[in-house]
């Protein structure tokens, strides 16, 4: 008996601790809209860097280090598209860059499509497959890419490159993570790219994966989406939303979604931040260009197979050194006086991983020469964009095309104007990142009516910005309509043109756009479509961006911020960036 006494006093305390286990933590990091910044930079001159993999990386490993097989690194989508750095070799830094920090899954953003097939053309020829670049950073990545409500129009599936969901295990505990895709990607990459693909209702593609998911035995379910919302207080009582605009795609998603059907949803899109409680779900959404991560702890029972718990720690700024008493190294935040010092993160302080740094170096070396060029623009100030407003870039921008292209008319699209132009003198590196999108200049003729029809499209919100425009002149009510879908808005007043003249509906008139509007982008195929294929005039022997350089170099120097009020908006929701 004696003998046996040790065997039963383990079998009885096994029998234990089967009974009741001890609840895990599982840790989930999450990035979105990274946009091809792998390299840290600075906002402003003389301001610290943030962000960047190598970086990133050392936040990890130090995470990892504390919480050691308890870590899921995400990303809500949009990872290649937007530096030069990135666009040179299609994306594919990014994927090595994520293979090295072990990212677990990203979800699919409309910009991945952007790049069409491999090679230097965003649009494919004959013979040419349009998600070539896509599938071919794929098959490289070592996580997958999900998207529940994307499929294959011809089969009726998920895409062979893609996968709705995965199950990733955790110590013991199996986390679900479904991917989702903004239904409204076909408006906002270049639509000929996803002809073959449709987004369908994110809601029902949730329902449907959770369920499997459920059924598969896991633990939890969390959600990466490429659909995100606005909130103005991030940092206050994560239960209140009432900062959060209310039109915004993570906030219909969540009121619509059955309560328990996720754990957490990761968003993105936005490029804004969310740190609340959505319908009782944990929502968060850091700041683009790899300047935030997030940070969720769910605690889970094993035995029940439930989330018990979830903690937001808050949204943490990627940087090697911030100002002393803060948790940041943005000079606009820094309190006045104070020192930089070294940022500590777990215990540990954090500086860049040098074999990352290597990994990444030969391609930043083969921008560099590039990328330091300058154009011949001179700024006597920062010139800034808005996404649902006029703006000073926007203004100047659409001034230059034109006088440059000697057309009565010019839009751009906001969502083109990726960030503002520094002071001082502009190099090629500032261009690119105004204008990173390989789209080309197009002049098309059309009838007063066509134009005014184009502009009601783009002020009825949705996510959507406005045009910006030149020759010109609109007024719109941002809070007309507010009660029915963004397709069913009429919020447009007034439309003349610049000299304040009426805009004649039967009268034709030339303008300088890009040619992801002539195809259909920001919801203008309607418009589109109405046009005759002889009055769209697409310029294919060099993109926009290198046609901006030039007008602005034709503009008398240095050039300087200011807007003359060509888009007026009444009852305005929100700050309008």
């Amino acid at each position: 008996m004696k003998r046996l006494l040790p065997l039963i006093l383990f079998l009885a305390a096994h029998a234990a601790v089967a009974a009741d286990p001890q609840p895990i933590h599982v840790i989930v990091v999450g990035t979105t809209d990274r946009h091809g910044w792998y390299d840290s930079h600075q906002e402003v001159r003389n301001a610290p860097p943030f962000g960047g993999l190598p970086l990133l990386g050392r936040y990890l490993q130090n995470l990892r280090g504390t919480h050691d097989g308890h870590v899921i690194v995400v990303d809500s989508g949009d990872l290649f598209q937007g530096t030069l750095e990135s666009n040179l070799f299609e994306g594919e830094p990014m994927v090595k860059g994520y293979n090295a920090l072990g990212y677990a899954a990203a979800a699919v953003g409309n910009h991945e499509f952007d790049y069409g097939p491999v090679g230097p053309g965003s649009v494919a020829q004959a013979g040419q497959d349009p998600l070539g670049a896509l599938k071919k950073n794929a098959r490289l990545a070592k996580f997958p890419f999900l998207s529940a409500n994307l499929v294959d129009i011809k089969t009726g599936k998920t895409p062979t490159w893609a996968k709705r969901y995965t199950i990733v295990n955790a110590r013991g505990v199996k986390v679900g993570i479904i991917g989702l895709s903004t239904p409204d990607t076909p408006n906002l990459t270049t639509p000929v790219n996803v002809a073959t693909l449709h987004f369908g209702d994110p809601v029902a593609a949730t329902v449907s994966a959770a369920k499997e998911l459920r059924a598969a035995g896991v633990d939890a379910v969390i959600v990466i989406a490429h659909m995100g919302g606005r909130c103005k207080v991030i940092d206050g009582d994560p239960n209140d939303v009432s900062s959060c605009e209310s039109d915004q795609e993570v906030m219909r998603f969540l009121g619509a979604l059955p309560k328990g059907t996720i754990d957490a949803y990761f968003a993105g899109h936005t490029h804004s931040q969310m740190h609340q409680y959505i319908n009782g779900v944990a929502t968060l959404q850091p700041a683009p260009y790899g300047r935030e991560f997030a940070q969720l702890d769910m605690t889970i029972d094993r035995a029940s197979h439930k989330v018990t718990k979830t903690e937001m720690a808050p949204l943490m700024m990627v940087c090697a050194q911030v100002y002393e008493k803060t948790e940041t190294c943005d000079p606009k935040k820094a309190p006045a006086g104070a020192a930089l010092v070294p940022r500590m993160f777990e215990g540990h302080a954090v500086a860049e991983l040098p074999a990352v740094r290597a990994m990444l170096k030969p391609y930043l070396d083969q921008v560099a020469a590039k990328k330091n060029e300058a154009v011949g623009i001179k700024t006597t100030d920062r010139i800034r964009r808005a996404f649902y407003r006029e703006s000073e870039l926007g203004d100047l921008l659409t001034d230059a095309m034109r006088a440059y292209m000697n057309v009565d008319i010019a839009v751009l699209n906001s969502g083109g104007i990726r960030t503002e132009l520094p002071a001082g003198s502009i190099l090629y590196a500032n261009m690119f990142d105004v204008s990173p999108f390989d789209n080309f200049p197009a002049v098309v003729t059309m009838t007063g009516a066509q134009i005014r029809e184009m502009l009601q499209k783009t002020t009825n919100g949705g996510g959507r910005g406005v045009l910006q425009v030149s020759g010109l002149r609109y007024t719109f009510d941002e809070s007309r309509d507010a009660g029915k879908p963004a397709a069913q808005r009429n919020r447009l007043i007034e439309v003349t043109l610049g000299n304040g003249q009426p805009l004649d509906p039967d009268a034709s008139y030339r303008v300088a756009m890009v040619d992801f509007l002539t195809s259909g982008g920001e919801g203008l195929e309607p418009v589109m479509k109405q046009i005759p294929a002889e009055k769209i005039r697409i310029d294919y022997s060099h993109p926009i961006r290198d046609l901006l350089i030039d007008a602005l170099k034709a503009m008398p120097q240095p050039l300087a911020p200011k807007v003359d009020g060509r888009i007026k908006v009444l009852n305005p929701v929100g700050s309008g960036d």
